[in-house]
Formats: structure tokens, sequence, C-alpha cells
């Protein structure tokens, strides 16, 4: 079971009051919060609350600043707008640098985020005074470029986040021009350095597992418009469906790991519901359709890719027979639609049925397999979540296909068929439990 973090604060505080009403030991608390990964032992030296609302404050302080002068900008001599910017981000980072020397951590990260914007905002506008290149992706490069090696030298996750966010940003406008984003395997490497190395944060591995499949994608589609654009289609939707089997397998293999746990846990969370996402648009008919009139630039080559992603990804599960089954089945499954439609350039109507009325078929057995494992393992978030899907399926083939009076009868019979067969699974399971 995961928690988050406030929640594990939670816990920490909630075991104290156990100890003090002697329901159980220190030992023992120390051994929940422990299991959990919260610390019972400094939770009064949590200063998390403190430190993202000062956080705050400072980047409202900034943005006060930036927003003044950008108001009177006209009024201000060229000199005096070069020195004042210049003055005002030395001052901020010399700072953060003093209190960084002197053992203030938290106050300096404070001092050095502030320093940050104004490097932004410096770079900006002197750009704009002295009117310096129109490339306007490469102010925002040298913004992010700038702020990471005080991240690094600093392992702080609130300036890693800034610079990976000003670094998302780079990536995306400098490929809206058209222009292929080489550095940002730089940045990438730097999420995973302060990932794996340095502090485990969930909300910048699933940065960087969304920057490295963006960074993959519009890489392929550099591929197909032959290094010279980009040309996105339909294969980079094959290529993002490889991708999700090769982390299906790298999330149970982190999860295999206790050090790693958190990740797995929350990696394969996101693929289950990209998973169930896909699902459901291709239960209808015009997905379909569509992938099969598409232009297909290379097919060997998407093919390839997605027999090497499922080759890795079974490999990482080789140790687990179940994994290593449905891995096999799914990359089976995937590899010979793309053999079926990359082979024939036009399919009949009856085809484009049976791809449909398989791909609702796997929604519902999905959903009933989410439902029972939630009960077995007693996870709320599967339970809910194959119940959504089976009555989120069966409302939308009622919209697209049904849609009378008949039909709607049968879906609510349907509705409390799956239910009640739900309830009765969960009542013989506990009742088993109870035995």
């Amino acid at each position: 079971m995961r928690i988050i973090r406030l929640l594990k604060n939670d816990l920490a505080r909630e075991a104290s009051l156990w100890v003090e009403d002697k329901i159980i030991s220190p030992e023992q608390a120390a051994q929940i919060c422990s299991r959990y990964g919260a610390d019972y032992f400094n939770q009064k030296k949590s200063r998390y609350g403190y430190f993202v609302l000062t956080m705050l404050g400072v980047l409202f302080i900034g943005l006060a600043i930036i927003t003044i002068v950008s108001a009177n900008w006209e009024n201000i001599p060229r000199w005096a707008r070069m020195l004042g910017l210049i003055s005002l981000t030395m001052l901020t980072n010399l700072l953060g640098i003093k209190r960084a020397a002197d053992g203030g951590n938290n106050a300096a990260v404070g001092w050095f985020f502030l320093g940050g914007l104004f490097y932004g905002a410096s770079i900006m506008l002197i750009a704009q005074i002295y009117h310096i290149g129109e490339h306007y992706p490469d102010g925002i490069f040298w913004w992010a470029a700038g702020i990471l090696p005080i991240a690094l030298l600093m392992k702080s996750t609130l300036l890693l986040l800034l610079a990976a966010a000003l670094s998302g940003i780079w990536f995306f406008t400098e490929s809206s021009l058209g222009f292929y984003p080489a550095l940002f395997p730089v940045f990438l490497s730097a999420l995973a350095w302060h990932c794996f190395k340095v502090k485990k944060n969930s909300f910048l591995f699933l940065a960087l597992v969304c920057g490295l499949g963006c960074w993959l994608e519009y890489s392929y589609s550099w591929l197909l418009g032959g290094f010279n654009h980009f040309e996105a289609g339909v294969e980079n939707l094959a290529l993002g469906i490889s991708i999700f089997i090769l982390l299906y397998g790298l999330a149970h293999r982190l999860a295999a790991d206790k050090k790693w746990e958190d990740y797995g846990i929350l990696l394969g969370t996101w693929v289950l519901r990209f998973t169930l996402f896909s699902l459901i648009i291709f239960s209808f008919d015009w997905a379909w359709k569509e992938v099969f009139r598409a232009e297909w630039l290379m097919p060997p080559v998407t093919i390839g890719l997605a027999v090497l992603c499922s080759v890795f990804s079974a490999l990482l599960v080789k140790n687990n027979t179940s994994r290593l089954i449905f891995i096999s089945a799914a990359a089976i499954i995937f590899t010979g639609i793309l053999l079926v439609i990359t082979a024939q350039a036009e399919i009949g109507g009856n085809m484009l049925l049976v791809f449909q009325v398989a791909d609702n078929i796997i929604l519902l057995i999905s959903g009933a397999y989410l439902i029972i494992a939630g009960i077995q393992g007693s996870i709320t978030h599967y339970f809910f979540l194959g119940i959504i899907t089976i009555l989120l399926t069966a409302l939308i083939r009622y919209i697209d296909l049904i849609g009378n009076y008949i039909g709607a009868s049968f879906l609510f019979i349907l509705f409390a068929v799956i239910l009640f067969s739900a309830a009765h699974f969960w009542k013989k399971n506990n009742q088993g439990e109870v035995k």
C-alpha cells in the first residue's frame, strides 16, 4: 500500500498519539511508520509546509518586482536597465551563495530560486533592449541551462523542477519552429540523476518519464521527416504503444525492488490508466478507420521498434511468469495488428468491426479483472477503476450503438448484474478471510 507524503506525516503524528495513549510502544510505532516510509522520530523536524509557503511567497515577490519594472520599462534609461538587471540578478545569487556557505540550505534555495527568476527576466529584457537574435527559444534554453548547475550543486528539488519546466517549454517552442531539440537529453539526465541518486521524488520521476517519452516521439518524427523536419503520423501512435509496453515491464521491475517500489507502483498506475484510455478510444469504429486509412512511411522500422520494446519489457519481468505471459500476449497481439494494418491498403468494414468488437471485449475483461484483483488484494483503486471501466464501456456502447428504450433496459440490467456480482464476490471473499 502506497501513501502520499502528506498522509505519511499524518500517520507519524497519529502513531505518536497511540504511544501517548499506551496503545502501542514507541518501537511498534517506529515499525509501523517505517513500513510506509514515514519517519516517526524526526516528524517534528519536518518543515515541508513552511518551505512550500515560503517558496510561494518568494515566487510572488519575484513576480511583483518583475511587474513593477515592466510597467516602468520605457521610462528607465537603457544603461540603468542593463545595470539594474545585472545587479539584481547578481545580488540575489550572491545572497544564496552566502546562505549556502552558512549552512542555511533552505534559505539558500529560496534566494537561488528568486535569482533564477531575475536571471530569466534579465535574459529576455536585455535581448529586447539590444535586439539580440530573433530565435526566442534560445533565451528559454539559456535560462534553463543557467539554473541547472545550481540545482545540481544544491541538490534542490525545487530548482530542478524550475529547470525542468523551462526545459520543457524550450523543447516544445524549439520543435514548434521546426528545429530539433538535440540538447534536451541533458536535462533528462539531470532529472534521472536526482531521482535515482539524490532523493526520491514522484513528481520529478513522472516528469522524467513524460519528457523521455516526448523526446522519443519527436525524435521518431524527425526520422520520418528525413532529419530536416518533423513528420508526425500514425506511426507515432504505434511507437507510443510500444513505449508503454516497455514502461509496463519497467514498472513491475521497479516495484519488485523495495528501494524503488514507490516509483514502480506510480508508473504502473499511469500505464494502466493510459492502457484503459487507449482501449476506450479504439472502442469506436472511427479510430480504426483513421488508422487503416493513414499513410505508413516506415512500417518495417515501426514494427521493429515494437518488437524491440516488447523484448526489453519481457527481459525486465523474466522472473515473473504471469507478467511475462501478459507482456508476450500483448506484444503478439499488437505486432499482429500492425502487420495486418501495414499489409493491407484497403480493408473491409467487417474486419474493422472485428477489431472494434475485440477491443470492447478486452475492455470488459480488463474491468472484470481489475474488480477481482481489487477485492482480492484490497486495492480500492483497482476495484473502482474496474467498475468505472465496465460501466463507461456499457454507456458508450449504448450511446453509440443502441440508443432506444429496449437497449436502455438491457443496459441497466447489465449494470445491475455487474454490480450485484461484484458485491457477491466481495462478500464471499471477505467471509473467506474471516474463516
